[in-house]
Order: C-alpha cells, then structure tokens, then sequence
C-alpha cells in the first residue's frame, strides 16, 4: 500500500501574497512645483520678473506743472515709450544730472533700469533698481524695482536675496496682481532654500485671495504638494480636490489627479484612488513622469484589493509610460504576481523575466523566485536545473531568505513527486525546516522522511518520522506518520517497534487511512515471525474492516497459508479460494496448489477433482504434484471411473520422458484404457511400463493388459506373441493363468472371424483350440475369479467347436463350485 496520495502537492503554496509597496514619494512631488504665469522663461528655465510700470500721475493741462525738468522727463519718456532704450538711457541719466532732487529721479532711475534689462545689461540695470529700492522705498517705482531684483536674484540662484525683494514688492505694492505675483514668486524662492515653513506662508497668502487670481491654482497645487511631502493627507487633499473640481487647466488636473489619488490610496479608499489615477493617464497633458506614478498607483490600488484582472488591463493598456528608477520593477512584481495569481503562469514567467532584468537586486530576486515557482506549478521538467541555478546565484547576497530555502524545497519536491527519492532525499538535506513557514513545517518533515524511507535509508526514516511525531503529535499526518516509520522498523528487523507502531495506528487513530496499511503490516510480520494465530487475527480484521481493500486478496492468502500450517483445513481452502477470487493475478497458482494439497491430505476425491478442475480451467498449463494426480488416479480405478483415471494418470505422466513417471501410473493407465477401449493409448502406456518391469508377475499383468489391447485391435499374431513372451517366465500361478485365458480369447477372436469369413470347420477347429487353452486353468488352477471365468469360456468355446455334451458338462461345474460368477 502506498501514501502516496497523502502527499502534500499544494505544501509549497504561499503562504501569503508578497505585496510590493510601492511608496510614491512625497518629496518628489515637492520639486514638482508649476512656474508662476506671471514669470517668463530664460533658457536656463529660471524665472525673470516680467516689467511692471509703476503709474505717473499726470495732471491737467491747466495744472501741469512746466519747466525745463518737465520737457526733458516728457521727451525722455517718449523716446522710452517707442522702444529706445540706448537714446531713451542717454536722456534719463541727463535728466538725472540735471535735475537730481526733481520729482521723476525715482521713476527715471526705473526706467534707465528698464533699458539697461532691455538691451541684456542685467548687471547695470540691476545697480539702478537698487538705487530706486534703497534711496526711494517709498516711491511708486520701488516695488516694480524690488519684483526686478528678487526675480534677478533668484536668476543668480541667489534665492534668500530674491525672497527679501520679493517680500519688499508685496509689502509696498498697491497693486493687487503686483502683490499676488511677488508672493507666489517669493515662495518659490524659499522652496529653493527649503524654507518650508516660509513657502508654506506665502502660499497661503496666495490661495487667501480667491477672486481674480491667476496664480491661486498653482498656489494650491504648490501648496498641497508640500503637504502631502509633510504628510499631512487630510489637510493636502481638499487643496487637490477643489483643483479637479474647478480648475479648467488639463495640466494642472492631470497634476492633481495624481496626487489626489496618492492620498487616497494612503486614506484607504482604492476606488477614489483608481478613478483619480486612471483620469490622470487618459489626459494628454499628463507628464511622463505622472502617467508612470498613476500606472504604479493603478497597479497597487487593484492588486491591494485582488483585482488581478484589473492590473493586468491597466498594465497592457499604458506598458509604454512604465515608470523609471526602482519603481519599474516593483510595479512589474505586481504585475507579474496578477498574472500568478490568475494561474496565467507563463505570462507571469515573461513578465518575471523583465524584472531580472532590472537593476534592482531586490526585485530581481522576488521575481527570480517568483518564477522558479511558475515553473514549479507548471511541471516543468527542468525545474531542478531552474531551482539550483536560483539557488548559487543568490546564495551570496541572499543567504538567509525565506525564497533560497524556498527554492531548496521546491527542488525537494519536484524531485519527491517525480519519485526520485534519491535526490529528494538529497534536496531535503538542504531545507533549513526552521525557516520555512510553520504552515509547511511538518508537511516538508513528512516528506523528507517518506524519500528517506522509499531511498533505501530505514534508519535515517526512522529518525526523521520520530522528529515529526515528536514535534506535532496532534497532526492530521501523525496516523501516517506512525505507519511509515512502522514500516522503516520493519526494514531494519526490529520488529517489536515496528508492531508497536502499527498497534499504535489501530488503538489510537481508529478512523484513519493508515489503520488498513497497519492490520497489513501486523499480518506480514506476524507470518514472517512464524506466528500463525497472530497472523490470521491480523489478516481476518484487515478484510472485516476494509473488504475492499487492494490488500484483501494478500490477507486472505495469508488467513489460508497460516491455517494450512494449523492443519485447520477446512479454513485454509476457504480462504485460499477467497484469495483467488479477489486477486486471481497474484495468487492463482500458490492458492489453487495448497488447496489442491488440502483436499489430498483430506482424502477427498470429489473436492480434490473439482479443485483441479477449476484451476486447469484457468490455467491449463498448471503443474500439480503428480502423487497427488497419482493417488487420485488409482482411487478413481478402484471406484471404476475409468475415464476420469485416464484424465489425472495422464496429467501424471510424462511421456517425453516415460522413466520419470512412476510405473504404476503407466500400469493403471494402460488398464483404465483397456476399461474404456482407447486400445492404442493402452498399448502406448503399458509398453511404457513393460520397459521399466523386469521378468515378473507383475510384468506378466502387463503383457496381459497389452495382449488384450492388441486383440481389442484385432491385432491377432502380435497378440499371440505378447502371450508367448509371458509364458516364457510365467510357468505357473495366477500369470500364467491369465495368459493361457488370454490365449483363448486370440484363438476364439480367429475363429469368430474365420466363421464370419464362411469357413466353418477352420473356425470350429479354432474354437477347439480355444477350448484347450481355457481348459488347463479351469482344472489346475483354483481361484475365485480367474478359474470361473475360464470355465466359462471353455464351455463356450467347445459349443462354438460343436461339442455340446462337453460343452455342458463345463456349464454344469461352474454352476456348481461358482453359483453367483457373472462373466465381465
């Protein structure tokens, strides 16, 4: 009997799901900041403040003031107005010289700033706004000039500078969109210094103004980004959320999309998140860099909450925007961990494979391990090769994870289900059991035993089964357990543990598979230790308990063979024939033999035909011990059921090699013959026994036997002849007697036959001769079978001679001396 079926092939199943976290980073959001609308752009993508003209009253022709000063400021303007810088420059600084305390210096000084910024003279244009900004604060000019510089600042990367002028505008500022610009624009300058808290400030000073604001939608997605970057989800999200309901702007929703779903994959909603993420890729303006964060939020989001289905779609749908860096292969993990759990395991070896790629050594190796797995659940039939190959490969950096001793045992199991018990064995010597899973303990722990025991090694099984019933006695192997490690005593001939063991099954585990292996088992060690009282017992409860057990036919041949040794015949044929019935295969031939030998030792004919009837019937080359086809035999002559002698005498023989049969077969079979006039196989038998029968009554029995065959065939002289070779030694007695009637009977044959041919005188002298013959028995010879029978035949004979007188004078002499004969 074999566990085989007890054999744990799901043991190596997860025991949980890997799932990657993949941590979208906040930080990363925060360098992801929108340029403010109000900032152009040089090559170097670095803001410059675009010009702001500070106002110049102008009074009314009838109040406007006149005067040389006056008339150069106008035309200086005018020149400015049309865009020459170079003259417009000139007459500015002239105006200054001229007139340094006049009203317009701080606006000429702005402007002679201007010209220099418009011809690229940054460096002396900047020397004029901060003559505006330090000598003039108060003026109109002096927050256009401080918006000048902190955005020039900011150019030169000098980002503390750039945040004071900045500040500097939107303090002195009258000018609400002057003063939303320099606030939005100063917390750029303060992310660039890492001033959080400062950003954070301005940007709430931007968001504050909700009417006519240009830069409140930027400000709230800065504004959200470092909140989200702090961690602070539940303040960053409304700021995302008011952006998708409101803003009309594609790039800034594809942006808050994202990051909105962010925050609520965090919260724990996966399907807001999902919606989020999946609005983000479909939007053109979406950024490569986003689309690859929404892919990875897609992916986890579904594979959070098994929709494997989900994560396969989304990843065939966008497989050109995968995201950069480490994030690739852990999204692809996933990807690959769908196509697992969807059972789609060659996909997921594909996409494996992608991740080795990679080089994120951490991802490489769960997806390495991932798809030895696949192969596993695939059969592959180089597994083996695959595990060992993982296995050198990682065994340096990776010496003490779960997946190397993992890999270990799927090698071990592959080789285990493949029955190659040698290297299972091997395989199982290296699975650290400690650091598997808890759930996969004892199912490695069995079977590294089951291998140890089917690889020829019982004592190393009997060590590795003892740990396990030690470590989990209460487990659902534990019955088997027992058994196996009964069976691995037996190997080892230490039969009383093993017979403990399989008691143990019986007594404790009543209800288990392996009680019918154990009443097996007992039954097999109790015949091998001679006992056949405790054998039968065995064998008797396997068949009560399981009568259709594969091992009934065993056990009932068992029952048979230790009740034969008991000489308990009548049991010993009973359930002999019952194992032949259940397992003819098997035990046809030993069963079919000991209950042949049963009947024989019984003296049973009638049983003992049957039985090797039945069995010849199946076999018909069947071997039977010719003393029992003897004895059968000659008892069937004795009852005169000559046929059925003939059938067993000559199963008996062996003509092929007649001086190996004993030569009383030869004889009975010759006579039975006789009996049934098959005339020619009488001859062939009793010539087999005449020569092995030296010169002797018993010979003389046989050329008898033979003669009379030879007259059955009407074969006269050769008759004649066999007679004349027995009364050669035959010189008295009950032999010669026979022959002289034998004698009679060829010369009444010859006269019969010459009287049926028309000559009646040749047959009558025949029959006289006849007469002569049967006469010499008849008067010298007493015996109470042979001297009547040749009375008669000589009263018979000397009629048929046409001596009747005589004839009735032997007629009445046999009535007299043999009243009851009856000629055969």
């Amino acid at each position: 009997m074999s566990f085989r079926s007890f054999h744990l092939p799901l043991f190596l199943r997860p025991h949980s799901i890997a799932v990657v976290s993949l941590v979208l980073s906040h930080a990363a959001f925060a360098q992801n900041v929108p340029r403010a609308v109000a900032v152009e752009e040089e090559e170097s993508s670095i803001p410059k403040a675009i010009p702001v003209e500070p106002s110049r009253p102008v009074a009314p022709a009838s109040n406007k003031p006149k005067g040389p000063d006056e008339d150069l400021f106008d035309y200086a303007s005018m020149i400015y107005e049309r865009g020459e810088y170079t003259i417009a420059s000139q007459s500015l600084g002239q105006y200054l010289q001229n007139y340094p305390s006049g009203r317009h210096v701080p606006l000429a000084l702005f402007r002679i700033g201007e010209c220099y910024m418009n011809q690229k003279q940054l460096k002396v244009a900047e020397t004029y706004y901060e003559e505006v900004v330090n000598r003039y604060p108060a003026s109109e000019g002096a927050p256009s000039a401080a918006y000048r510089l902190g955005a020039m600042a900011f150019n030169d990367r000098d980002f503390d500078r750039s945040a004071r002028f900045f500040t500097f505008c939107e303090t002195k500022s009258t000018l609400p969109q002057v003063k939303l610009s320099a606030s939005f624009n100063k917390s750029r300058a303060y992310q660039m210094l890492g001033d959080t808290k400062r950003q954070i400030a301005a940007l709430n000073s931007v968001v504050a103004v909700t009417t006519d604001n240009p830069y409140r939608e930027p400000a709230l997605l800065s504004l959200g980004t470092l909140l989200l970057a702090a961690d602070k989800k539940t303040e960053a999200l409304p700021l995302f959320l008011e952006l998708l309901q409101n803003s009309k702007d594609n790039a800034i929703i594809a942006e808050a999309s994202v990051k909105a779903a962010v925050l609520q994959a965090e919260l724990g909603k996966p399907e807001e998140s999902v919606a989020l993420f999946q609005r983000a890729l479909k939007l053109p303006e979406t950024t490569g860099v986003n689309r690859g964060i929404a892919l990875v939020g897609v992916v986890q989001s579904l594979f959070a909450k098994g929709d494997y289905d989900g994560v396969i779609s989304n990843y065939n749908q966008n497989a050109t925007v995968l995201p950069e860096g480490d994030t690739r292969p852990k999204m692809l993990l996933m990807v690959g961990n769908a196509y697992r759990m969807k059972k789609s395991y060659a996909r997921a070896v594909e996409v494996y494979l992608m991740v080795e790629q990679s080089p994120s050594s951490e991802a490489a190796f769960e997806a390495g391990y991932w798809k030895l797995y696949c192969f596993y659940l695939l059969d592959d039939k180089d597994l083996a090769d695959f595990a060992t190959a993982f296995i050198q490969k990682s065994v340096q950096d990776h010496a003490d994870h779960e997946f190397l001793n993992l890999a270990r045992l799927i090698r071990a199991d592959f080789h285990f289900n493949k029955q190659k018990y040698a290297e299972a064995t091997t395989s199982f010597a290296d699975v650290k059991l400690e650091k598997l899973p808890l759930k996969l303990q004892p199912g490695t722990l069995f079977n590294k035993g089951w291998s140890q025991a089917e690889a020829q090694r019982p004592q190393d099984a009997v060590a590795t089964f003892t740990q396990f019933l030690n470590s989990y006695p209460t487990h659902e192997l534990t019955s088997k357990a027992l058994a196996r490690r009964g069976l691995a005593y037996r190997e080892t001939k230490d039969f009383p543990k093993a017979v403990e063991d399989f008691q143990s099954v019986i007594k404790n585990h009543p209800n288990s598979e392996a009680v019918e292996l154990a009443y097996l088992q007992l039954g097999l060690i109790a015949a091998e230790q001679r006992d056949p009282k405790a054998t039968i017992a065995a064998f008797e409860m396997l068949v009560k308990k399981f009568p259709t057990s594969p091992a009934a036919g065993q056990a009932y041949f068992g029952i048979g063979r230790a009740s034969y040794s008991l000489q308990l015949w009548d049991k010993a044929i009973a359930a002999l024939e019952k194992a032949v019935a259940t397992d003819r295969k098997t035990y046809l031939d030993q069963a079919s033999l000991m209950i042949i030998q049963a009947h024989y030792v019984q003296q049973n004919t009638e049983a003992l035909q049957k039985a090797i009837d039945d069995y010849r019937k199946v076999n018909q080359n069947a071997t039977i011990p010719p003393t029992v086809l003897t004895w059968l035999g000659l008892k069937l002559y004795d009852q005169k059921l000559y046929s059925r002698c003939t059938q067993y005498l000559s199963l008996a023989s062996t003509p092929d090699a007649p001086e190996n049969t004993d030569p009383r077969v030869w004889s009975y079979l010759g006579m039975a013959f006789l009996e049934t006039k098959d005339y020619e196989s009488c001859v062939k038998a009793t010539d087999h026994y005449l020569k092995t029968t030296p010169e002797s009554a018993a010979r003389a029995r046989g050329l008898v036997t033979k003669g009379q065959a030879l007259l059955g065939l009407s074969q006269f002289e050769a008759a004649d002849a066999v007679v004349q070779e027995g009364l050669g030694f035959a010189k008295d007695g009950k032999p010669q007697a026979l022959l002289l009637i034998l004698q009679g009977d060829i010369l009444s044959a010859m006269g019969d036959k010459l009287a049926a041919e028309g000559q009646a005188a040749a047959g009558q002298a025949k029959h006289g001769e006849a007469a002569a013959k049967f006469m010499i028995p008849s008067h010298f010879f007493d015996d109470d079978e042979v001297t009547p029978e040749a009375l008669d035949k000589a009263s018979k004979a000397l009629q048929k001679a046409g001596q009747p007188d005589k004839a009735a004078e032997f007629q009445k002499l046999l009535k007299q001396k043999y009243p009851s004969y009856q000629l055969k």
